[in-house]
Parts: structure tokens; sequence; C-alpha cells
């Protein structure tokens, strides 16, 4: 405690966004927080915290570019308040898994670190393992273009199955959709009885480019 004070006095915490001071790391100040645009009730299989903007944007950037691990315990959460219906009755957090290439040059998996932000807060277990990405897709600029980059781009691990389970991808942000697809044709091919899906943010209208 008294070295996480210290810690605090010599670097304030600031808003990732703004940089701003701010109570806590990982959080936002109260005018980047004002700016989030949160999205209506979730539906049964797929639910998103936020829409896709300028303020979620740029803290998705920061999560996945930024070395900022410490933003997905806030994401995380505002994940699990929107995704009541999702969430319930599911077995198993499946986070979208990174090529390997892209895992070395980033160090972490930022969709790993989100569904291990939502495992903590409910006790669903968070696996992952049960998907690998066996595609190096390149940039997905149109809705056309996403679909074709993502087909059979990921493939089921057989020691980490999910037959007869309900299994929720959780992911950064929503487009197309076409990642989802791709992972959920993947996951039912492998036995999941269902497959649902959770992000941060849900981009309107899928056009718009991904981060």
């Amino acid at each position: 405690m008294f070295f996480s004070s210290l810690l605090n006095l010599m670097f304030p915490p600031c808003c990732p966004v703004c940089g701003k001071p701010t109570a806590q790391a990982g959080a936002l100040c109260p005018d980047c927080y004002a700016g989030l645009k949160f999205c209506p009730a979730s539906e049964k299989r797929r639910a998103s915290a936020v829409l896709y903007g300028d303020v979620s944007k740029d803290v998705i950037l920061k999560l996945k570019y930024a070395d900022a691990p410490e933003l997905a315990n806030m994401m995380g959460g505002m994940m699990v308040r929107a995704g009541g219906p999702v969430l319930d009755g599911a077995d198993v957090l499946v986070p979208v898994p990174l090529h390997p290439v892209r895992l070395f040059s980033r160090k972490y998996n930022q969709a790993a670190l989100l569904g291990q932000a939502v495992s903590k807060k409910t006790g669903i277990p968070c696996d992952p393992f049960v998907l690998k990405r066996i595609k190096k897709t390149a940039k997905q600029d149109t809705r056309e273009q996403r679909f074709k980059n993502v087909k059979k781009a990921f493939a089921a691990v057989p020691s980490h199955s999910v037959s007869g389970k309900t299994v929720v991808v959780v992911d950064d942000v929503v487009t197309t959709g076409a990642t989802f697809f791709s992972c959920a044709a993947t996951l039912m091919a492998a036995g999941a009885k269902e497959v649902r899906l959770l992000t941060f943010a849900k981009a309107v209208g899928g056009g718009q480019t991904r981060p």
C-alpha cells in the first residue's frame, strides 16, 4: 500500500486518452468518460459495451499499441455490465487469438487481457488457447475483404475442448462480424453447443477500418 501510494505521488495517474489527472491508473477522466457512447441493452448472443467513436478508439489503440495493459480492467468492467444475457450460463470465455508474428510484435493479445478481466469479475473461466490463428491476415478495409481475409483463419486446439459448451468469444471491437463468424464456425465444428460474442466496442455500419 505504501509503495503504491509512493508511486502515485511520484508518477500521478492520468487519463490514457487526454492526459488529465485521474484518481487511479487505467481510468478515464470525467470528460473522456462522458465522451463514451454506451450501447443499448444487449442481445442474448451479442453484446458490446460502447459504440466505436473517438474516445473508445483512443482507448483501444492505447491498449493495443501503447503498452497499456492496465486499461483492460476498466474495459472489462464495462463489458461485464453490458454483457448480462451474453454471459448468463456461459461455460468459457475464448479471446480472439493473434497470429504468432503479430503477438510477438505487440507482446500481448489485447483480447486475452479483456477476457481475463471479464473472467476475474464474473468467475467464468477464460481460455486463450482454445483457438489459434493459422492465417496471418492482411489489413481489412472493406466488408468483402474482411470476410475473405478471415476465412479459415482459425483452428481449434483439440486439447482445449469446447464440446457441449456455451462459448463467449471476446474481442476489443466488432465491425462487420467477419472475425466472429469465422471463430464461431470453427468452435461449432469443434462441438460447441452455442457461441456468443462480447466486445468492448461496436462499429456502427461495419464499414470503419479496424484499429
